[in-house]
């Protein structure tokens, strides 16, 4: 009889939590908890993409990665998450937005050899500071030596004195 009724809790319980988890539940990000590095909340977003990992488990590439972008956005309607149109969520072009439009600029220039390199660095740095700044800080930190978590750290530390 015992054996009878954790099998029927368990039962009830699995229903519960199924018919819990069909239930459209769009969380939304409270004001204290929004920032403008962190539009949602980390555990927020891990649990979306868990949820949406779920439901698009049969996808694979492209197509997992385009249904997890759409599910995961559609969680978090009044929150720009990701880049679209080359521009980032900040209103700033993207690395490859910023490098496409160098590049175009380069060759309307007829330029080749160091003279295109050079412009477009030029270009790109001008484009996009943040980046270039990483990059620049990337390259010292490797020329030391550094790695894995150590180079993280140098990088975050020399681009944080770069902008400042």
């Amino acid at each position: 009889m015992m054996r009878f009724a954790f099998i029927l809790a368990g039962l009830t319980l699995s229903l519960a939590v199924s018919a819990h988890a069909q239930a459209p539940a769009a969380p939304k990000p409270t004001a204290a908890a929004v920032t403008a590095d962190e539009p949602v909340p980390r555990a927020e977003r891990a649990k979306a993409r868990q949820d949406c990992l779920a439901e698009n488990v049969a996808l694979s590439g492209d197509d997992l990665r385009q249904a997890m972008r759409d599910c995961i956005q559609g969680r978090f309607p009044g929150v720009q998450l990701y880049a679209r149109d080359g521009l980032t969520r900040d209103g700033k072009p993207t690395a490859v937005a910023a490098r496409s439009a160098c590049k175009t600029e380069a060759d309307e220039r007829s330029l080749s050899g160091t003279a295109r390199r050079d412009a477009l660095t030029s270009c790109f740095k001008a484009k996009r500071p943040d980046l270039a700044a990483r990059a620049e800080c990337r390259k010292e930190s490797r020329a030391k030596g550094l790695d894995g978590e150590e180079l993280r750290k140098a990088i975050t530390e020399c681009a944080r004195a770069t902008q400042s």
